[in-house]
């Protein structure tokens, strides 16, 4: 960590001083809270970046991000632009192929020359940087055993929307329509495309292990139980044929979570998603912990 601080030169501070010191921003109280949620942003700030920058085979070094308070809500903030003058980027790994601001830096004689390669490289990464928002999500589908599964599966697939995954429902009974249901099943594996199913079927539910033992692709159980008879249609889901790996969660957000986390792997946009969400939960639960340490009035 780096005081903001021009007359100083921005001097290094350790987790320690920035406790001790006690500084007050925006009439806030910089503590071990504060200090805390800065550190997960910036790892997630770059671990997203670092990523991103993996799929066009360039390394993300390091970088700095700046943080302050919101006057109007008090809230902590990101309050910086992350771009080739706040990291440093390698392509292929390779230090001498630099194409940040570093190379400015390391000038011995700042010449019309050496100021054209700079203006390069720069005209470079910023071609480079657009090719990061493309990205390949893959497919989501998720089969349901009865129409009056609609509501149940209408809430998996809000979820898989906001982390940016096409997704389609079919209705397809594995117990009424089995060769219809694989036939289905056949076109959405001819697709050539990271595919995730999820299966949603009540009383006993063999959709999701017929779908699992007959694709290689992820399954996931996420059947609708009731209060009227789900503790014994639960066991459906969860006690299985030997030969079979779908999983099972009784959330419509969870089972949608998990589709997202395995088509993240490999698209970096929905793991960015990903790892966005977990961070939002991260810091409200250090907030709502900060708060109740708070000392009464």
């Amino acid at each position: 960590m780096f005081f903001k601080d021009d007359a100083q030169h921005d001097p290094f501070w350790t987790y320690e001083q920035c406790v001790e010191n006690e500084l007050i921003v925006g009439g806030k109280k910089i503590g071990k809270h504060e200090l805390n949620i800065m550190g997960e942003m910036a790892v997630a700030v770059f671990e997203i970046l670092e990523r991103a920058w993996a799929t066009v085979d360039v390394a993300l070094v390091d970088m700095k991000v700046e943080f302050g308070f919101s006057n109007k809500t008090g809230e902590l903030l990101l309050a910086d632009v992350v771009d080739n003058d706040s990291w440093r980027i390698w392509p292929s790994g390779d230090k001498r192929l630099m194409r940040d601001k570093q190379v400015y830096r390391n000038l011995p004689e700042v010449t019309p020359e050496a100021l054209e390669q700079v203006k390069k490289n720069y005209e470079w990464v910023a071609s480079e940087v657009q090719k990061l928002n493309k990205h390949h999500p893959g497919h989501a589908v998720v089969f349901m055993g009865s129409p009056t599964d609609l509501e149940h599966c209408k809430k998996i697939e809000s979820t898989l929307k906001e982390f940016g995954i096409p997704t389609d429902l079919r209705v397809c009974s594995a117990h009424k329509g089995t060769e219809d249901t694989l036939q289905v099943l056949r076109w959405y594996e001819g697709q050539g495309v990271p595919l995730v199913i999820i299966a949603v079927a009540g009383r006993s539910n063999g959709l999701g292990p017929v779908l699992s033992g007959n694709t290689a692709f992820p399954v996931i159980n996420c059947p609708p139980i009731s209060s009227q008879w789900g503790a014994e249609d639960v066991w459906s889901s969860l006690r299985l044929p030997s030969g079979l790996g779908c999983t099972t969660t009784l959330n419509p957000d969870g089972a949608a979570l998990a589709a997202a986390q395995i088509l993240g792997l490999t698209d970096h946009v929905i793991w960015g998603c990903v790892k966005g969400k977990r961070l939002n939960t991260a810091v409200g639960l250090a907030k709502a912990d900060h708060g109740l340490c708070q000392p009464k009035q």
